[in-house]
This record gives structure tokens, C-alpha cells and sequence, in this order.
């Protein structure tokens, strides 16, 4: 079973025109959440605002991601500017693609499943996962707050890509701990520059213990979009694969996953298991941890993101309840094992013998 967590998710244009608006207003008054979502909470679906154009790109990623072998992906929302605002989750009433994911199939009625019993057999399941994914820079603005516990619950996975060395300590130290707006992939931009920010393996490791892994996306990197110089390709490769090596170095390859990130309508940037664990043995990774990172540890990664919705990640204690045709047994058991504990008379008279020798 291989996952691929990051599959960009396509957003309504009124979001898009909200985010663009606050933007340039810059230090004025901040939009109220309630105007930016209501286009989205009164949605029937998650396609209702988006284009056909972006339907279609996200359609064909997915049916090329399931044809890659991938088992799970993560439809990933990722605003276009820092926000102390979350964007309501527009899988609040369906998935993308309910009939390809074996969690909603089951519980559908018998009679469904024996009409489209030949229809399911030719399709792949697929399980679909919902993220949100921000952007932290040197304004530490993040909604990961009080105020927002509700709304981040929505989703599945959190995870922070930060552009500074200020916002990557912050998001390796106060925002990985554990609680319920606790982050699960912090995603490294290493296309971008040489050294973006200084990789600190102190504050890596510290995340490391939290639970949270690092992200490196492929798909920006090695296959950018096409309308990009040759000089701008070849210097995001050289910035990928040495930054690559120098994360390899600090975490040993543990707490490391691949993921294909947004590269535009260029289907060419999602690669099979078999290239993802070829391109982790060019920085130096062994072939079983490149293959361990799209499949045991993004496994790890959406296990604990579960402990996330609950009281500061913390699982209730489970109670054990006999079943109705033994709570008669247990009884008699328990009232057996009392008499047992209890001196029989013989006991009585041999401790009464033992005091009356010694005095």
C-alpha cells in the first residue's frame, strides 16, 4: 500500500477572490471568517465553484495516481497567502470521489452493492484523506489556534511549509507538540534556493519525537512546468538533490516522506513507487527507508493525526464490558473467589490450638 499525501485541491473562486482581497489590503481591517465561508459552508458538494478546467486536472491526477499503484491520497487545500483564518473544508459533505473509497462503498445499502457489483470489481479503491497546508513565514501568522480547533478538525492532516529560519524553528519547537492543532508534515521547500534556511538538527530531532516528519516534494523540483528558462530547471534539480542530502544526513532517512506537490497541468511530475525509491537511492538513501517513506511511515503519519481531534491528543480510557451470556458466570465467579479468601473453620480451630501453645 503506497500513499501520496499532497494532491493539490483546486479552491472555489470566491475563496480565491476573498484572499487576493485581504492581501491588499495589508494592515486594515481583517475580513470576518463567516464572509469568506459561506460560499463553502452552503455547498452540496465539493465541486460546487470550481472550474471545469481545474476539475478536470484534478480528475486526471487522480485516476493517474491510482493507475501508479498509489492505495491513499490526500486532497490537500492550501491558501494562497499566510492567514490567521482557516478555509472550511469543502469535504464536509462528500469526498471527491465517494464510490472509489472502500469507507463509504461498505456502508452503502445491499441492494446498491449487488446492481453495481460488476461496476466496483473493474475500479480500484482508493482512500481519499483531506489536509490543510499553510505557509509560515517571519509574520509567525498561522491559524493554528484556540479560536480554530473546530474548523482544523475538519480535516485530517495539518501540515506547515515554512520559508524562514524563524518559522521553521517555530514549526519544529511550539506548534509540533502535541494537542489538537498539532501539525503532522512539516514540507521543506528545496527547490527554491541553495539554503533556503539552516537545517537545524536539534530542532529536527525534537520534532522527530513529537511525531511529526518531514516532507520533500518531487514534483516541483524535477519536473516544473514548462514554461520555465532550461537555466531555472537545471538549478531547481541542483537545489533538490544537494538540500535532499543534507536532510538525509541529519535524519538518517528516518522520519522522511516523498510526496508528488502541485506542478500546475503537468501530469509528467507523478512518478510510480519504484522511480520515488530510484530517486531516493541518488541522495544517498537505501532503497528499503525510500520505500518504507511512502508506505509504512505515511501509515505512522495518519495514525497520529488521529489523536489530534481529541482533548490535547489524549486517547479515553477503554472499559471492559463482559458480554450477556457470561455476566451470569462472572457473578458466580466473583462470589466463589470471595469464599475462597474467607478462614474455613478447620483454619479457625488450628490458629486457636497454635495461640493457646504459646501462652
Amino acid at each position: 500500500m503506497y500513499f501520496d499525501l499532497y494532491l493539490p485541491f483546486p479552491l472555489p473562486l470566491e475563496v480565491e477572490d476573498g484572499s487576493s482581497k485581504k492581501s491588499k489590503k495589508g494592515k486594515g481591517k481583517a475580513i470576518p471568517q463567516q464572509s469568506i465561508n459561506s460560499s463553502i459552508s452552503i455547498k452540496k458538494d465539493c465541486w460546487t465553484g470550481i472550474e471545469s478546467r481545474d476539475k478536470e486536472i484534478f480528475v486526471r491526477k487522480v485516476a493517474l495516481s491510482g493507475h501508479l499503484g498509489y492505495s491513499v491520497v490526500g486532497c490537500t487545500i492550501s491558501p494562497l497567502e499566510p492567514s490567521n483564518q482557516v478555509i472550511s473544508s469543502p469535504f464536509q459533505t462528500s469526498l471527491p470521489f465517494p464510490d472509489l473509497d472502500p469507507r463509504l462503498s461498505s456502508s452503502s445499502s445491499s441492494s446498491s452493492q449487488a446492481n453495481s457489483s460488476t461496476s466496483k470489481s473493474t475500479k480500484s479503491p482508493l482512500v481519499q484523506v483531506t489536509r490543510y497546508h499553510m505557509r509560515l513565514d517571519d509574520n509567525r501568522v498561522h491559524p493554528l489556534t484556540s479560536q480554530n480547533t473546530n474548523a482544523l478538525k475538519q480535516y485530517d492532516i495539518l501540515s506547515i511549509a515554512p520559508t524562514s529560519d524563524k518559522a521553521f524553528q517555530l514549526a519544529c519547537t511550539d506548534l509540533s507538540n502535541p494537542g489538537p492543532n498539532q501539525i503532522s508534515i512539516i514540507t521543506l521547500p528545496l527547490h527554491e534556493r541553495p539554503f533556503t534556511f539552516r537545517f537545524n538538527w536539534k530542532q529536527m530531532r525534537q520534532a522527530q519525537r513529537n511525531g511529526v516528519v518531514f516532507e520533500l516534494l518531487y514534483s516541483p523540483a524535477l519536473f516544473p512546468p514548462n514554461n520555465l528558462s532550461t537555466e531555472t530547471i537545471k538549478r531547481y534539480r541542483q537545489n533538490f538533490l544537494s538540500n535532499a542530502r543534507e536532510v538525509f544526513r541529519i535524519t538518517s532517512g528516518k522520519g522522511v516522506i516523498f510526496s508528488s506537490g502541485p506542478g500546475g497541468d503537468n501530469l509528467n511530475g507523478l512518478r510510480g513507487a519504484l522511480d520515488i525509491v530510484n530517486l531516493g537511492t541518488m541522495i544517498g538513501m537505501p532503497s528499503n527507508l525510500t520505500k518504507e517513506s511512502i508506505s509504512n511511515t505515511t501509515k505512522n503519519v495518519l495514525l497520529r493525526a488521529q489523536a489530534r481531534r481529541t482533548f490535547k491528543a489524549v486517547m479515553s480510557m477503554p472499559k471492559l464490558v463482559p458480554p450477556l451470556s457470561q455476566q451470569g458466570d462472572v457473578g458466580d465467579d466473583v462470589e466463589d473467589r470471595k469464599r475462597s479468601l474467607e478462614p474455613s473453620s478447620d483454619e479457625n480451630s488450628i490458629s486457636n490450638q497454635a495461640k493457646k501453645a504459646k501462652i
